[in-house]
């Protein structure tokens, strides 16, 4: 099922959404490793379905970040690391998918659900630690106040927008 619905991802440049990394229950962790999509990513027939991996392949931040900046069709979505780590968890998973991939393949999204406290908090999270995240870079002259305002944009509203609205 998963590849026939890449061949249509990819014939109408629609984004495919996978949960990697942490997840329900039911999961198995050492199997959620996001690099063991590797051999899919390479086939030629999936090379235009744009693949969104969720959760920030949490605890597999670097090895998502990894196949971002290898594979041009793969995309990250930070969601559930906010608000459901630690602050300092929140911020080492930000820190980590922008070590590696590039600002222009990441989305926040709170990935909130049933507790309407979620949304704020992810909201408010999200927000603040993306700017401590960035102001860093900042601090370390990795950026400009005006790239790092463009990337908080970018990743906040701008990268959703551009992957899933195609026109």
């Amino acid at each position: 099922m998963l590849q026939q619905a890449l061949l249509i991802a990819a014939k109408y440049q629609l984004p495919v959404q996978l949960h990697t990394g942490f997840g329900d229950p039911d999961l198995d962790l050492r199997l959620a490793n996001p690099l063991h999509l590797r051999s899919l990513l390479e086939l030629p027939q999936y090379r235009h379905a744009p693949l969104v991996l969720l959760h920030a392949a949490y605890p597999y931040m670097r090895e998502a970040g990894y196949l971002a900046s290898v594979y041009p069709q793969v995309y990250l979505d930070f969601g559930l690391a906010v608000p459901s780590l630690s602050v300092s968890g929140m911020r080492e998973a930000i820190r980590q998918l922008l070590e590696l991939a590039s600002t222009s393949k990441l989305m926040y999204s709170s990935d909130a659900h049933s507790i309407p406290e979620l949304y704020y908090l992810g909201a408010k999270w999200g927000r603040q630690l993306l700017a401590e995240v960035l102001d860093q870079a900042i601090q370390d002259s990795d950026l400009t106040v005006n790239e790092a305002e463009a990337i908080a944009t970018a990743i906040l509203r701008e990268n959703a927008l551009s992957l899933y609205f195609k026109k």
